[in-house]
Order: C-alpha cells, then sequence, then structure tokens
C-alpha cells in the first residue's frame, strides 16, 4: 500500500540519517547507466578541467609560438633592411670598383703618356748634352786658345821688352835670345859632351832665355817661364831647366813672369830663389845679383 506524507517523510528522514541506505536506494532505482553518471560527469569535469588546463598550455604556447613569430619577423625585417644596406654597399662598391677601374685605365694612360714624354725629353736631353759637350769641348778649345794667344801676347811682350822687364841697375846689358842662338849654343854643349839631346830640347821649350850681367861683369842667363797666371808647375819648369843651362854656362838662374802668382807658386819661387817678374815688376831673391853697386862706365 501507498506511503502517506507523513510516512514519506520519515522515510526521507531515514535515508538522511543512514548514507549507506542511499546507495542501496540509488542501486535500486536508478539504472547502471544512471549510476554511472556521476563518475562520468566527475570524469567528464576532469577531462574538462585537463582540456582547459591544456587549452591554456596551448593558448600559452600559441603566445610564445606569437611571440617567437613576432620575433622572427622583426629579426627577418631587421635582416631585410641589413640585407637592403649591404646590397646599397655592395652597389656603391661596385660603383667605387667601376670609377677605381676608370682611374687605374686612366692612370695607365696618363703614365703612358708620361714615358712617351720622358723617353722625348731623354732623347731631347742626350740630343742637348751632346751639343753642350760639344759648346762646352769648343769653349775649352777656345779658353786654351785665347789662353795661349794671351799668353803668346804675353811672353812676346816680355820677349820684346826684356830690358824693361828684367834689367835694373845691377842687371845690364839684358837681350832675349833668338831660339837660334840658344840652339847654337846647347849645340855646341852636346859637342862638349855637356848636355843630351833630351836636355837641349827641353831647354829650348822654355818661354824666354835672357841674358844680362851683372856688376861683375860675368854674364848670367834668366830661364824663364811665362804664364799669365804663374803656378807651381812654373816654377818647377823654370828650375829643372835653369838647372840643364847651367852644365853649359856658369850663372843660369830660374825665372817666371806673369801678371800674377798663385800663392802656393809664391812660397814655391821664393823658397828656392826664383827670380819673379809678376805684373811687370821684377823681384830679384835676395841672393841676387851676386854683387851689389852700379856699373862702370865701361860696363854701361
Amino acid at each position: 500500500m501507498p506511503f502517506t506524507r507523513e510516512e514519506f517523510q520519515d522515510f526521507i528522514r531515514d535515508l538522511e540519517s543512514h548514507p549507506e541506505w542511499q546507495d542501496e536506494l540509488r542501486r535500486l532505482l536508478l539504472s547502471k547507466e544512471l549510476l554511472a553518471l556521476p563518475d562520468l560527469v566527475r570524469d567528464l569535469a576532469e577531462a574538462q578541467q585537463r582540456t582547459e588546463q591544456r587549452l591554456e598550455e596551448l593558448a600559452a604556447a600559441q603566445q610564445r609560438t606569437e611571440q617567437q613569430v613576432a620575433q622572427l619577423a622583426e629579426a627577418q625585417r631587421q635582416t631585410e633592411e641589413r640585407l637592403l644596406r649591404l646590397e646599397g654597399i655592395v652597389q656603391e662598391l661596385a660603383e667605387a670598383q667601376r670609377r677605381t677601374e676608370q682611374q687605374v685605365a686612366q692612370l695607365a694612360e696618363a703614365q703612358r703618356q708620361t714615358e712617351e714624354r720622358l723617353l722625348r725629353v731623354e732623347e731631347g736631353l742626350s740630343t742637348l748634352t751632346k751639343t753642350v759637350e760639344a759648346l762646352l769641348w769648343r769653349v775649352d778649345r777656345l779658353a786654351d786658345d785665347v789662353g795661349a794667344l794671351k799668353e803668346e801676347s804675353l811672353e812676346r811682350r816680355y820677349r820684346d821688352h826684356a830690358p824693361a822687364y828684367f834689367g835694373g841697375p845691377t842687371f845690364r846689358g839684358v837681350r832675349a835670345l833668338p831660339t837660334h842662338e840658344v840652339a847654337r849654343l846647347l849645340d855646341q854643349a852636346i859637342e862638349q859632351g855637356k848636355l843630351t839631346w833630351e836636355d837641349r830640347q827641353d831647354i829650348l821649350q822654355a818661354d824666354l832665355v835672357v841674358r844680362g850681367r851683372f856688376p861683375d861683369r860675368k854674364e848670367a842667363y834668366l830661364v824663364v817661364e811665362v804664364s799669365w797666371g804663374v803656378g807651381i808647375t812654373d816654377v818647377d819648369r823654370a828650375m829643372r831647366r835653369a838647372a840643364l843651362l847651367r852644365k853649359v854656362v856658369e850663372r843660369a838662374f830660374p825665372a817666371v813672369a806673369g801678371r800674377l802668382i798663385v800663392p802656393e807658386a809664391l812660397e814655391w819661387a821664393e823658397q828656392f830663389q826664383v827670380v819673379q817678374v809678376i805684373d811687370g815688376k821684377v823681384i830679384w831673391p835676395e841672393s841676387l845679383p851676386p854683387a851689389q853697386g852700379e856699373l862702370t862706365g865701361n860696363e854701361k
């Protein structure tokens, strides 16, 4: 028979006080599917929780992926910008290389033209050098000729005016001997065995041989070397040739004559008692003439 309302209420209170009865009642009232529903719901809840957690993880992964993609996109953008800059640099380098090649070509052409000009200059310089050398040779020859003419003129002046240049109160009767007269004197000395032919030739090459007399009435000879500028060589030649002439005559003295005398030659001449006629003035060494005083009337 059916429950009254009060009985049902009592039954509910009994179920609430006996939980184990609730499970038994459920088993009797519910099907297996319904009994399993709480477990399913719980499983679904857990699965939902796991799904939500997975979704959160996926969302986080997606966010990280998006961040990575954004980073990659930024890196790609930067890479493209760098690539663009590199392409610009490469283009600039290529343009610079092209300009450099043009400059190198221009420099090579300029170098070729310079070498051609240098070759022409060298050829012109060679020609000019030969011309200058020829001119210098002609100038040297001209200088030698002028020097020879000057010395020849000076020598002729001393020869023509020997008494004026070499004579004096203690050296009278001065005369420049002609070459043939000197040669005759030397030839006699060769015949007498006093000279060799070489000595004769050396003496005859003297510029001037002057003869005069000192106060002791004895003849004396001056073997003169004439030069515009008297040097040591002139002094040496005069000394050598005077020494050779002394093999023939008793008195033969070296002498030099010219417009000027270099200091070394002057020192040499003074040391070896060489007569000097410099710029028209005669200078006798202290040892000459050997006797001082006026000549007698007969000697004059």
